[in-house]
C-alpha cells in the first residue's frame, strides 16, 4: 500500500525500505525542512525506526528534551538539517549509544488500517429501515394527496384546525370573544384623555368608585 508522504500517518512506525523513504520525507515536509539531504536524513534516522519510533515521536523529540523541557530555538537556515537533526536526538540517547524509548507510542501500517477501517465503518451512515408494504402505500397516498391539493385550500384548513384548537380552550357554555368585546376591554384599561377648549391642556379623567357618605 503506497501512501503519500503528506498522508503518512505519524504514529505509524515504518518498516520496509519504501516505508522509510516516505516517512522521511513526511518528516521534512512536516518539519519544513525543504533543503534536507534526505539520503543523509534517511541514514539518520533508520536506527530509530527499527527501535520503534514515528515520524509525530522524532517531532518531539526535536522539540522538546525527555524531561518535558524545550529543546531550544527552531532550526535556522544556516543550519544542516541532517546535522541539527543529529544534535536534537543527542539528548534522547539513555547512555550515549541506546536509543531512549519513544515519547509516543508508535504501531505498524497494518495495525493502522484495521484502525483505520474500523473507525470508517463505525462513523459510515447508516441505511434506514425498509418500510412495510402498508407503510409504501401510505407514503404514496399521502404524496399524491400533497400534490393535489390546492395550497389555498391547505391555508384555510391549517387555519380551521388552529382554530378549533382555540375553541376548546374556552370555558364550557361562554362564547368566543368578540371585537366589540375586545374594544370595550381596551376602553376600560386606557384612560379617556380631555382636552381643554380654553387652555389646551390635556387631562386624562379616570373613573373612580364613588364613596358613600354613611
Amino acid at each position: 500500500m503506497q501512501i503519500e508522504p503528506r498522508r503518512w500517518p505519524g504514529r505509524v512506525v515504518p518498516s520496509t525500505d519504501a516505508d522509510v523513504d516516505v516517512a522521511v520525507e513526511s518528516l521534512c515536509v512536516r518539519a519544513s525542512w525543504p533543503d534536507a539531504d534526505r539520503r543523509w536524513v534517511r541514514r539518520l534516522l533508520e536506527p530509530w525506526f527499527a527501535a520503534g519510533w514515528s515520524v509525530d515521536a522524532l517531532l518531539v523529540a526535536v522539540d522538546t528534551k525527555p524531561d518535558g523541557t524545550r529543546q531550544g530555538r527552531p532550526r535556522s537556515r544556516a543550519q544542516v538539517a541532517h546535522e541539527f537533526l543529529r544534535a536534537r536526538l543527542r539528548t534522547w540517547t539513555a547512555d550515549g549509544a541506546r536509543l531512549a524509548r519513544p515519547p509516543l507510542p508508535g504501531v505498524t501500517l497494518g495495525e493502522w488500517y484495521r484502525v483505520n477501517r474500523r473507525n470508517a465503518a463505525l462513523h459510515a451512515p447508516r441505511r434506514g429501515a425498509g418500510l412495510t408494504s402498508e407503510g409504501e402505500r401510505a407514503r404514496a397516498e399521502s404524496r399524491a394527496l400533497a400534490h393535489r391539493r390546492d395550497p389555498v385550500e391547505r391555508s384555510r384548513e391549517k387555519g380551521r384546525r388552529r382554530q378549533e384548537v382555540l375553541d376548546s380552550l374556552l370555558v364550557p357554555g361562554q362564547e368566543v370573544p368578540s371585537f366589540a368585546d375586545s374594544w370595550r376591554l381596551v376602553a376600560d384599561l386606557i384612560p379617556v384623555q380631555r382636552v381643554c377648549s380654553a387652555c389646551g391642556h390635556v387631562r386624562s379623567e379616570v373613573s373612580r368608585p364613588a364613596h358613600r357618605v354613611a
